[in-house]
């Protein structure tokens, strides 16, 4: 089940993404400035970059930050929540 919420943790925002961009390009390159910031945001912070595409054209208010957070820490939750699934899996095994 863990394995399960890591796969879609880590697939459902690329997929948002890839869907966005190809549905409207200009968006969001008028958004990011650079395809370069995109695809990064892409790799390391996926949800977060959404969150910030949504947000983005209301400016950023105090309501929207608090978006951007919780959507930094969902993407630190999900690569931690692999690394701890990865740590108790290692040390099972040698006991």
């Amino acid at each position: 089940m863990g394995c399960a919420m890591v796969v879609v943790g880590m697939v459902m925002p690329r997929f948002i993404l890839l869907v966005g961009w190809s549905n409207d390009q200009a968006y969001w390159q008028s958004v990011f400035g650079s395809p370069l910031w995109l695809g990064v945001g892409f790799l390391v912070l996926p949800w977060t970059t959404v969150v910030y595409g949504l947000v983005q054209a209301n400016g950023l208010s105090l309501l929207n930050i608090i978006f951007l957070v919780a959507a930094l820490m969902l993407d630190l939750a999900t690569y931690g929540i692999g690394a701890f699934a990865t740590r108790r899996r290692s040390t099972s095994s040698y006991s």
